[in-house]
């Protein structure tokens, strides 16, 4: 396995960076003069049972309304929410040196429907919120909210409206994702857009998202404080939040308190305890988000009593990107365990592959267990996005590397193959020659994959010990529709909000394609601060 240095290097001969690779990542009174549907219940909210936290302190540093915990894409909509929702004194503050965090290096989609992009660029005029819901909740394997994924689903479209009116942005391009087995196919339509710099089109990506917001927030009157980490919040003897605490200083809240510092993707203590995928990746993969989400906020809120829930991670197979955009193609192979067996259905979401590969290496082989690529010759002229296609950049330079370090075998034979592997050369042979019948007679009866059903029967054969490449967890505080953080009783915490993947309730076990976390970012990091705003 190669550290993580080797795969960044790798990434970095195939042209690729951070930015351009990861993906793949609206409330109370005054929400709907913003533009935002009524998520909400009808019939008010309850009142907080959460008792008062330690004293408060002699004195502030500082005063404002809003004070949002978090300068990444959600924290900066939930700043300029805030503002232009009524609060005239909004503070961001973000632990790290600069704004941005995982927001900045995702590739920039955002899932919607109905929207004016989807029906120009992508002709698909038959799409609907309800359809989208349906997406999502099937995905999500009922480990969801079903008010926050409607919630998310009917705002999503005026959601890229108001990104696009208040930050200088279009969408470049719409495409779609892969479904999973139980996905139906009325459900499906291509809504992930892609985001693009209104001014320069050449400059695409979720960090044209937070370069645009941080000018838009200080263009508002917003201050921004960077290597400002969070440690803590203050509440009054009512359970409301009154302030944070930051280092030395402490900062008085008047309105409410936005929490979007991200989940816990670098903090291993919290992987351990939480998250059994993510502690693997941290373990043995490869974390790819921004090293300043070790899930503060969660920790925080946790310690004054909000709920949580915590489910799996956004895994993809970085190297050959597969199964992330219906529109690029997909190279020969199929997907084998340490005993030479097929275990899933391969052209899926990735992410819900990814997740089966985790569970197919821990069933064979604990936590140093693994999964494999296999290919044969047509893999070297495969697409351009196969890391080892010669079609790629210093292809056969970084075939040659992963055999050499051990990452890739090559046999001119499978039982040569398996032997290298140390699986039964009979078993891997009835394995490829099941699926080569498949291909043959155009129908996987053994999984139901439609997309490259390509023999793999020309000699060299490879196996790649496959690496997922981690692009965050999943799971943080509960929220309702109006981004309250809400404690074990289901109550919501006073004056405290979330935005983002600081907060949970809106996502499954695995990740339903590209875009939902930035719209998930979008959505709540827009609601958390108008709701701020509004706050009594």
């Amino acid at each position: 396995m190669r550290d993580e240095e080797d795969v960044m290097s790798a990434i970095t001969e195939q042209g690729m960076s951070r930015r351009n690779f990861l993906a793949g990542m609206a409330g109370v009174a005054g929400l709907a003069a913003a533009g935002l549907a009524g998520c909400s219940p009808a019939g008010g909210s309850k009142e907080a049972s959460g008792s008062a936290g330690s004293g408060l302190p002699e004195k502030w540093d500082g005063e404002y309304d809003v004070i949002v915990c978090g300068g990444g894409g959600s924290g900066l909509t939930a700043a300029y929410s805030a503002l232009e929702n009524g609060a005239e004194k909004v503070l961001v503050l973000e632990k790290a040196a600069a704004c941005g965090g995982t927001t900045a290096l995702a590739e920039g989609a955002v899932q919607a429907s109905g929207t004016q992009w989807q029906k120009e660029i992508a002709g698909v005029t038959d799409d609907s919120a309800e359809l989208h819901k349906k997406f999502w909740l099937t995905d999500a394997e009922g480990i969801v909210k079903e008010d926050l994924v409607e919630c998310m689903a009917k705002n999503a479209p005026d959601n890229l409206k108001w990104m696009a009116d208040n930050f200088n942005i279009t969408f470049s391009n719409v495409f779609g994702c892969y479904p999973t087995p139980y996905m139906k196919d009325e459900y499906m339509r291509d809504r992930i857009h892609l985001i693009t710099d209104a001014s320069d089109e050449t400059k695409t990506g979720g960090v044209v998202w937070t370069t645009n917001a941080q000018k838009a927030v200080e263009e508002k009157g917003g201050e921004i404080q960077t290597n400002t980490e969070v440690t803590d919040i203050y509440q009054d003897e009512t359970g409301t939040v009154v302030g944070v605490a930051a280092g030395k200083k402490n900062y008085k809240a008047n309105k409410g308190v936005v929490f979007a510092m991200a989940s816990i993707d670098h903090n291993e203590e919290m992987a351990f305890r939480y998250d059994q995928q993510q502690y693997w990746d941290l373990k043995t993969q490869f974390v790819a988000t921004a090293e300043t989400n070790t899930g503060d906020g969660i920790r925080i809120g946790m310690a004054h009593g909000a709920d949580s829930a915590f489910h799996g991670a956004v895994d993809l197979i970085l190297q050959t990107w597969s199964y992330t955009n219906n529109q690029n193609p997909e190279i020969p192979y199929i997907l084998i365990d340490q005993r030479g067996n097929r275990f899933v259905r391969e052209d899926t979401t990735y992410a819900f592959h990814c997740r089966a590969m985790f569970n197919a290496a821990m069933a064979q082989g604990g936590i140093d267990g693994c999964t494999y690529m296999l290919m044969d010759s047509k893999m070297t002229t495969a697409d351009a996005k196969c890391a080892w296609s010669d079609n790629a950049k210093d292809g056969a330079k970084t075939r040659e590397a992963a055999l050499a370090d051990g990452s890739m075998v090559q046999a001119d034979t499978l039982e040569g193959l398996a032997e290298k592997l140390g699986m039964s050369g009979a078993n891997l042979k009835a394995t490829v020659d099941a699926w080569n019948a498949a291909c043959a007679a155009g129908e996987d009866a053994a999984y139901g994959r439609k997309v490259q059903l390509t023999a793999l029967d020309t000699a060299p054969y490879y196996a790649w010990k496959t690496q997922n490449t981690n692009i965050g967890s999943i799971g943080g505080l509960i929220i309702d529709t109006d981004a309250r953080i809400l404690d074990v009783d289901g109550n919501p915490i006073p004056h405290l909000y979330g935005g983002g993947v600081n907060t949970a309730g809106w996502l499954g076990p695995y990740y339903p394609g590209s875009g939902t976390c930035l719209q998930g970012a979008l959505n709540w990091g827009r609601i958390a601060g108008a709701s701020a705003a509004a706050s009594k």
